[in-house]
């Protein structure tokens, strides 16, 4: 059951408050008592108050982390901007601050706002950023990056300068580019990572190591190969481990490590020559002549002409020309051969020389003790076969002197052979013998210690090395 409390007026609870006042004043001793704890309290709470007044403000985050309180927003992103462009003087380049600044709306008692040189500080201490940059790519891959592009540019001004600069020839360039595939990249980096632009150019020129064979001509060495490729004799050696250098001959291939540069120079230079050329030759048949003849009828003679190229260069080394315009200035004469169609007969002259006998080689051509041995010594038992060495005409049989019996042959053909020694003669002089046939027989006639035949060539009554035409 509910009871129905009534509810006094205001009035009566002033009028019992004044009545409890009055008994206090009558009561001197407690009143002074609590008219003074009274103003303690109202002391005390009038100052809690005036320390704890509530105010609203910021929160100022870098990333995760708290850098500050702020009253308003602009004093922080004023501090943020200062340090930016501080950084971007310093570094003389656009700064791109990696942590944007993070504001929270929050409440704090009084005024304990962060100082704004700590909020600098602490802001310095946590953001992190990067540096507008340019990197240059060279197929694919970043070499460098640096603070603008002009320094690219002018790197690759210098890479290409040593191959623009012509003085060694006679040519007019025409166009300068590289064969690989360059980009400048714009990016953003770390200061740490931007790139020394003299470091890169030296690693541009040094490149990396790559192999090429070289084949010898007449007359190189290591050291005449490894001043070509400007490398050193060492790395030659090195890279050739089964060359023997002092063994080194025409046709032999030298394995070469040379430094290839990062950028190839490709220059189109035109030049202006004038060429020789080749004359035809028209052959005509002649069946009054054999067909091992052949006679000049008409003399070719070679024509001329202003040649107009474009040499195309590698690092200013040659690797194509192209013609690009051609005047002929003399027309050159065609030459006309006859050439003979007749069978030659077996004793005419083949042009080589056979052995003329077999046996051991007793005596080589050259000198021999105070004399010169002008041919080579054959030796074997008495009657071994001696064989005309090629086809020809006997011009002389018969006992010559310290020669013993001896046979010569003119092959008629500038060439004369001598067979010494001979214990028998079977040809006569005057007669033609063709090549293999046998015209005597070995002995050891006249000045000889044994059964042998001395053989001789003439050139041109001229003796050689009967070696050096023995096939």
């Amino acid at each position: 059951m509910e009871v129905e409390m009534k509810k006094e007026p205001i009035k009566t609870y002033w009028n019992r408050f004044k009545t409890k006042v009055i008994d206090l004043k009558n009561d001197t001793k407690n009143f002074h008592k609590i008219i003074i704890s009274f103003t303690a309290v109202a002391v005390i709470i009038v100052s809690f108050s005036i320390v704890n007044t509530v105010t609203k403000a910021y929160s100022v985050s870098i990333g995760e982390n708290v850098v500050g309180v702020v009253k308003e927003k602009q004093e922080a992103l004023i501090i943020y901007d200062e340090i930016k462009k501080e950084l971007e003087d310093t570094y003389d380049a656009k700064i791109e601050l990696e942590d944007e600044i993070i504001f929270k709306e929050t409440n704090i008692f009084g005024d304990k706002y962060t100082d704004k040189e700590d909020l600098k500080k602490n802001v310095e201490r946590e953001i992190d950023f990067k540096v507008d940059g340019f990197a240059l790519v060279i197929d694919g891959e970043t070499i460098g990056v640096f603070k603008n592009s002009s320094e690219i540019e002018k790197i690759l001004e210098d890479v290409k300068k040593p191959y623009t600069e012509i003085k060694d020839r006679e040519s007019t360039l025409k166009e300068v580019k590289f064969l690989e595939n360059i980009d400048i990249q714009k990016v953003k980096v770390n200061v740490a990572d931007i790139a020394n632009a003299e470091e890169v150019l030296q690693k541009i020129k040094d490149g990396k190591e790559a192999k090429k064979t070289h084949i010898v001509e007449v007359g190189e060495s290591l050291w005449t190969i490894s001043l070509m490729y400007d490398t050193d004799v060492e790395k030659l050696i090195a890279a050739n481990p089964d060359v023997v250098p002092e063994d080194l001959k025409p046709g032999d291939e030298v394995n070469l490590i040379v430094p290839q540069p990062l950028l190839t120079v490709v220059t189109v230079e035109e030049v202006e020559y004038t060429k020789e050329l080749d004359y035809e030759v028209t052959v005509k048949e002649d069946d009054s002549m054999y067909n091992t003849q052949k006679k000049i009828i008409t003399k070719g003679t070679k024509g001329e002409a202003e040649v107009t190229a474009n040499e195309i260069r590698h690092n200013g080394i040659l690797v194509e020309t192209k013609v690009v315009n051609e005047t002929v200035i003399t027309e050159p004469r065609t030459e006309v051969v006859a050439k003979g169609t007749k069978e030659p007969p077996k004793t005419m002259a083949t042009g080589t020389f056979m052995m003329p006998t077999r046996g051991r080689l007793s005596s080589p051509y050259g000198n021999r003790g105070s004399r010169m041995h002008l041919g080579i010594d054959i030796a074997n038992s008495v009657g071994t076969s001696i064989y005309a060495a090629d086809g020809g005409k006997v011009v002389y049989t018969g006992y010559q002197g310290s020669y013993g019996y001896m046979i010569e042959i003119d092959h008629e053909n500038g060439y004369t052979t001598r067979y010494a020694h001979l214990s028998k003669i079977l040809v006569s002089s005057g007669t033609r013998v063709y090549k293999g046939q046998v015209i005597g027989k070995m002995g050891s006639t006249g000045n000889s210690t044994g059964s042998h035949l001395h053989f001789e060539v003439l050139k041109n009554g001229v003796n050689k090395n009967p070696a050096s035409y023995i096939y």
